[in-house]
């Protein structure tokens, strides 16, 4: 029991570093906007994904599988890419008054799902990867739903920290995180890297 509980825990950590490090970048955009109910709005959107994500992959099994991993890393690599370019472009911009339509704030519904999605989409290789293992799936999801809430949380004050104490230069260090991360699934799911 004690090693199902261990390995839930390493799975669950293992699979919340994407959306920590999204988050860290997003603190740092946000360093001056960043409210309490974003931040928890946005950690449970992440938490709510990863759970879709996975048990539909541990439902799904091996036909799921086949097809999604075709073609996975190529939506997560365009989203945070895309994403991670604005971001770049917004360091070194003049700040507007209105910034209500930078893309790389998560501001809106369609930013937030992108990102959600995109941070999710190893879970649900995992969870068809678990389903032929005799990991618990009500243990693993647990865990993976309270880590993805709980690195979300702490990727956001970090990244307001950062973002106070360096301003743009986090920035744009964020963009550069979120498009490096998009080139090392691309280049994970083409089996270079």
């Amino acid at each position: 029991m004690y090693m199902q509980i261990w390995s839930s825990i390493l799975v669950a950590l293992s699979l919340s570093m994407d959306n920590f490090a999204v988050t860290i970048a997003a603190g740092c955009a946000e360093h001056c906007r960043l409210r309490v109910r974003t931040v928890l709005g946005v950690s449970f959107a992440f938490a709510l994904a990863h759970f879709v994500m996975f048990a539909s992959g541990w439902l799904c099994g091996a036909q799921l599988g086949k097809h999604i991993d075709r073609f996975d890393h190529w939506i997560a690599f365009a989203i945070l890419a895309f994403i991670g370019g604005r971001m770049i472009k917004g360091a070194f911009e003049p700040v507007k008054e209105d910034s209500s339509l930078d893309v790389c704030r998560l501001n809106t519904p369609k930013t937030i799902i992108a990102l959600a999605v995109a941070t999710s989409l190893d879970a649900l290789l995992a969870g068809v990867g678990l389903s032929f293992t005799p990991a618990s799936f009500g243990l693993t999801t647990g865990a993976l739903a309270v880590s993805v809430m709980l690195t979300s949380c702490c990727g956001f004050w970090l990244g307001a920290q950062l973002g106070r104490r360096f301003g743009k230069t986090m920035e744009a260090l964020g963009g550069v995180a979120l498009v490096g991360m998009g080139v090392k699934l691309l280049l994970g799911g083409l089996g270079i890297w």
